[in-house]
């Protein structure tokens, strides 16, 4: 048999986070599960290409595995059926995504969802270390629950001869009558079962954390065991164009293709994680990965990819190899562990893990008092920096920018090139996207800033204006409302960062920022940040205090300020010794302090600056003064500004985990503030609202919604009060106390009698918004 050359085919952008599932449908359409929450469906298209002809929407947490129900007595049309975070399975029409079933049965992440073999059945697995096996042809029906793993279950498939199979976490497999009863334990693998795949009437694979594959009898006979992979395998999916054939999946950054148990292929990504692999018919792979990409490969020549995206993907292939190869906290990043490895319990309160997370790796400390792995922050190393030009869409580009135009909506892909007239960019960007045409300057501002272009048109003089007071006058904290990111994305002018529309004080933008198509504003679900500042400005202001330090150790020079400066530039480009001058900066005296704060929250949103800044060596120390910046007695600038920082450390995750940990400091601080200005309530507010988005199913939320119930009643300016309810309403939608939650606002009677009565003010323009949210929290009430 010749030896299949797989090569790229295409390439399916659509996903903004991880894809951790990929399966087929009917007519070899495509369904992939991602991290963003949504599951989407790809449909061929000519001889090689797929097209997103639906999103399935209404999970709370990310969407961890999707597959295709065929039709069945209840649901003519077949379903797409999703599991997630949020512990709930959903069932979608195939066709235009409405949602058909909803099922509540998990009581952790459900992270594997199949057909069963009969019509109508469904097989599902969960974290609650069970297996569950619904009759979708009779929903309300209680599902039979495959109950005896002691670990997450992250696999079950329906064999031949009537019996169920379930991979766990505990190392082991079951096999379980129709009727739920277990019939056996297979052991052998030595570390998490992860996948498994009915390979014909008789037979059975599995794959592991252990980096093996066995092969198994459907009685529990294992008659084989194979090895290629040389790390975690996550997938397993059998292909029926080869001969015995299977392909699998890992995080080793590969895939690879077997025939009658020889691996007879190797398919290296340019990611770590390749989180699932599925087979078309046509013997072509798909794989979903964790950079947000769903990929095919095809040994078909006729189907590969052209020349250059090959050549981009192959380029981008050895980056990723030789990132794998450097050295992290002294160990090679290849060598170090996967998160897997966090699914085994510490041996001690206080034992620490490196874990690999994509080309970075973080540190987890063990609590015995929590009974899980806390993350703690990076592990700093020599990152080599990006170079070259990035492939969009078959073509290279010097940037491509993820650009966010309204709240809820994937980010939009903005390609740009030097040469290319930033006006004439903005303009061709509009029209694909259909925009309306008063975003035509903000976008192309965005570009003159962003891409650093050496030449500005006159056109472009207002992009860098003071957004409030229309001046270049340095103003502290004037630099405009705060935007939603992922880590990626950028605000586009005064747009609103809740629905897009105008800023809140606009009544025009505030009546019509609300439509009946629009989502809820509660639950919100992605954190915001401070993006706006006049930097000439803070430039001026940071010399002029750089003069008061004197002669000191802390005192800088004019080509260094500006190089600090710099660093509030989003996609600015720095060097290490930048980042000890704006730590140094960071000691000046508090009555000089507020613009270094000012340019230290621009920067964190920089994803390496982040790293650094909140690293396990300087970020706990620096989160700390931050906190004594917020006392009572301190100035109000200063206050205001260490609110913005932390506000904007969750642009990434370094800075997102020790806000975290610092959560009930923080906290108690916001509670003890008082006669805070406007800009103070909106930062205040702001924390308070990312403190909600990332803790609102956890217990802490409790904490959060007494600590909002009290600054509500503070608040005297309309968008911190706003950005407040938004918050207490996230939290009443999705914390596991929302009983408490109720009691708490309910019992703060002037609070809910102000509920009450905003509710009511529909025909305010003004406060629509705070109207329209107080109707959604009541309703939680």
């Amino acid at each position: 048999m010749a030896i299949p050359d797989y090569k790229l085919s295409a390439i399916l952008n659509g996903h903004s986070m991880d894809v951790r599932c990929v399966t087929i449908t009917k007519e070899n359409c495509i369904l992939s599960a991602s991290r963003d929450r949504t599951a989407k469906l790809w449909h061929p298209e000519g001889i090689k290409d797929f097209v997103n002809v639906v999103t399935y929407k209404g999970h709370k947490n990310f969407v961890s595995c999707v597959c295709w129900i065929p039709p069945c007595e209840a649901f003519h049309d077949g379903l797409v059926v999703t599991g997630s975070n949020d512990n709930t399975i959903i069932g979608y029409n195939l066709q235009d995504g409405m949602i058909q079933i909803t099922l509540e049965s998990h009581e952790n992440v459900v992270c594997s969802v199949v057909s069963g073999q009969d019509s109508g059945v469904l097989l599902s697995s969960s974290w609650d270390s069970t297996a569950k096996v619904w009759n979708l042809n009779n929903p309300n029906a209680i599902p039979i629950t495959l109950k005896g793993h002691q670990a997450a279950v992250w696999a079950v498939v329906e064999l031949h001869n009537n019996t169920y199979a379930t991979a766990s976490a505990d190392k082991t497999i079951k096999l379980w009558n129709k009727e739920g009863v277990p019939i056996s334990t297979l052991t052998g693998h030595t570390d998490c079962v992860r996948g498994l795949a009915v390979a014909n009437p008789e037979t059975f694979l599995s794959c592991s954390n252990d980096a093996s594959i066995r092969l198994w009898t459907n009685k529990g006979q294992c008659l084989n065991t194979y090895y290629g992979h040389s790390n975690y395998i996550y997938s397993i999916s059998i292909n029926s164009a080869l001969s015995s054939g299977f392909a699998t999946c890992g995080e080793d950054g590969s895939v690879r293709v077997w025939s009658a148990g020889d691996c007879i292929g190797e398919i290296r990504l340019p990611v770590h994680s390749v989180w699932s692999v599925t087979c078309l018919d046509n013997g072509d792979i798909v794989t979903g990965s964790s950079d947000g990409l769903v990929r095919v490969f095809t040994a078909d020549p006729a189907r590969y990819a052209d020349e250059a995206t090959l050549k981009a993907f192959e380029e981008d292939v050895v980056k990723m190899q030789a990132a794998s190869q450097q050295e992290i906290g002294g160990y090679k990043l290849s060598e170090i562990p996967g998160p897997e490895v966090l699914l085994e319990p510490g041996k001690s309160d206080g034992q620490t893990k490196l874990v690999r997370r994509g080309t970075n790796v973080k540190c987890y400390s063990w609590s015995v008092a929590e009974n899980t792995w806390n993350e703690i922050g990076d592990v700093m190393g020599a990152n080599p920096a990006s170079e070259g030009k990035t492939m969009y869409q078959g073509k290279e580009y010097d940037f491509v920018f993820s650009v966010d135009i309204k709240d809820g909506a994937p980010p939009l892909k903005l390609p740009y090139n030097k040469t290319e007239d930033p006006w004439v960019a903005a303009q061709a960007f509009i029209h694909k996207h259909d925009l309306p045409q008063v975003y035509l300057e903000q976008v192309a501002n965005f570009i003159i800033t962003n891409a650093k272009l050496d030449t500005l048109p006159t056109q472009s003089s207002n992009g860098f204006a003071d957004p409030f007071t229309g001046e270049s006058r340095y103003v502290p904290g004037s630099g405009g409302a705060a935007r939603g990111i992922g880590g990626r994305t950028v605000g586009m002018g005064a747009a609103d960062p809740f629905t897009g529309g105008g800023a809140y004080t606009t009544p025009v933008a505030s009546a019509t920022a609300l439509s009946s198509n629009e989502k809820p504003l509660i639950p919100h679900d992605s954190y915001i940040r401070f993006d706006q500042a006049n930097l000439k400005a803070i430039y001026e202001k940071l010399k002029e205090f750089n003069s008061k330090v004197g002669d000191g150790s802390n005192a800088m020079t004019d080509q260094q300020l500006e190089n600090v400066v710099k660093l509030g530039e989003l996609n600015s480009s720095y060097s290490a010794e930048t980042i000890t001058f704006l730590k140094k900066m960071l000691e000046w005296p508090k009555e000089i302090l507020f613009p270094v704060l000012d340019i230290t929250r621009l920067a964190v949103r920089n994803k390496e600056i982040n790293g650094q800044i909140f690293d396990t060596t300087y970020g706990p120390s620096f989160v700390k003064y931050l906190l004594t910046l917020l006392a009572p007695d301190n100035l109000a600038p200063n206050q205001m500004l260490s609110m913005r920082v932390l506000v904007n450390a969750f642009s990434d995750l370094p800075g997102e985990m020790l806000v975290l940990a610092a959560r009930e400091s923080v906290l108690h601080c916001l509670i003890c503030l008082n006669q805070l200005n406007n800009n103070a309530q909106i930062a205040a507010a702001s924390l308070l609202l990312n403190l909600s988005v990332a803790l609102a199913q956890q217990p802490d939320s409790v904490d959060i919604a007494e600590c909002l119930a009290q600054l509500l009643s503070k608040f005297t300016d309309n968008e911190a009060y706003f950005r407040g309810l938004v918050a207490l309403g996230t939290l009443l939608a999705e914390s596991p106390n929302k009983l408490q939650i109720q009691t708490k606002i309910v019992s703060n009677t002037s609070l809910h009698n102000r509920l009450k009565k905003d509710s009511s003010a529909t025909n305010d323009s003004n406060f629509k918004k705070i109207s329209t949210c107080s109707q959604q929290i009541l309703r939680l009430l």
